[in-house]
């Protein structure tokens, strides 16, 4: 089913279960910004912290050294289009149903171009709360006839608790696409000898073989992991530097409950006069299974990862940050997936 059709399907289902159309022209995401578990001063340095370290790279001849050919990204959107009334004896809830599309694609350089490798992955549907809404004997039709409809889970029937649950279960299945391409092009004659840069932090993959040939690239932070000296450290430093490398976790931590270990280090890949502290600031992971070597895998990435720096992607916001092939990506994404505005009209019956 395409995206008009499962919009148009979304539209009707609301209608047949007596709710009211009212999407909104904002998406989930840009509520409730993606951020990462807290993991302040629990890292475990593997270099020492006493300096930072320069990349050895020269501009510009070493500027098309990059050794990467593989590029990914995922992209969700979560938009509110309407929502359910319904009454349980004296209780009457208001049931959200959100929009959702998510899709992830890997760009394979040939050349100098930038080409989709194999196929990207979409899906889509609505997201609710299957056990609150009234006709379940539409509910099942409507499933039956293709509409993907994704069960938003939570006790009570919380307006707000399901809208915040509808995000988390869209993070959820754009990570399970991720994932699924992931391991299509880590099985694939293509990938030998192969890394793939993933934009974005790794902590979120759990499938650790999975991801032992990605390189993860962040471009925002919402933790500090080390003192204040030492984190003054890192966002002093000069363009083409680089942090010590570090594991989130101590050796002795029990990690058997389920959080997940990378190492990562710290990168400046461009910098200018008067920026403030975080400009050209990127955060890498990759594998822990390559802790033993650290320092050499980081001075090997890092030369790659600044070559991929150009062409700028100015004016798009975090430009400084952001890989050329990344912003590909995104811009394949976009032209994939349905803008919000297209999802406000269809809701209105205009597409």
């Amino acid at each position: 089913m395409g995206p008009y059709e499962t919009l148009k399907q979304a539209r009707q289902f609301i209608i047949e279960q007596g709710g009211k159309i009212s999407p909104l022209s904002i998406s989930e995401e840009e509520i409730n910004p993606e951020s990462q578990d807290d993991l302040s001063l629990q890292a475990y340095a593997l270099e020492s912290t006493e300096t930072t370290y320069q990349v050895p790279y020269n501009y510009p001849g070493d500027a098309s050294s990059s050794e990467f050919a593989f590029f990914e990204d995922g992209r969700q959107r979560t938009v509110l289009i309407g929502h359910i009334r319904a009454v349980f004896g004296k209780q009457e809830v208001l049931i959200p149903v959100h929009y959702f599309v998510v899709g992830a694609v890997i760009l394979q350089r040939k050349g100098r171009s930038l080409e989709v490798w194999d196929r990207p992955l979409v899906r889509q549907g609505i997201l609710v709360q299957k056990s609150l809404v009234p006709d379940q004997q539409r509910l099942a039709n409507f499933e039956r006839i293709g509409l993907t409809v994704e069960d938003v889970d939570a006790e009570g029937g919380d307006y707000y608790v399901l809208r915040s649950r509808a995000y988390q279960t869209a993070k959820r299945l754009r990570l399970q696409v991720e994932d699924e391409l992931i391991r299509r092009w880590k099985v694939s004659p293509a990938a030998e000898g192969q890394f793939l840069v993933v934009d974005g932090t790794l902590m979120n993959f759990r499938d650790e073989q999975n991801i032992r040939q990605c390189i993860g690239v962040s471009k925002s932070f919402g933790a500090r992991y080390f003192s204040t000296t030492e984190n003054h450290r890192i966002l002093q430093m000069g363009e083409f530097e680089r942090s010590w490398t570090f594991k989130f976790h101590h050796p002795g931590d029990d990690l058997r409950m389920g959080p997940r270990e990378r190492v990562s280090w710290y990168l400046r890949i461009r910098s200018r006069v008067r920026a403030d502290p975080e400009f050209g600031l990127i955060r890498v992971e990759i594998s822990k299974d390559y802790a033993s070597e650290a320092s050499k895998y980081a001075e090997r990435f890092s030369r790659s990862l600044i070559s991929e720096r150009l062409p700028a992607s100015y004016p798009c916001p975090r430009w400084d940050k952001l890989l050329y092939p990344i912003k590909a990506c995104e811009d394949y994404l976009s032209s994939i997936i349905p803008s919000i505005g297209t999802i406000v009209e269809s809701m209105k019956g205009v597409v």
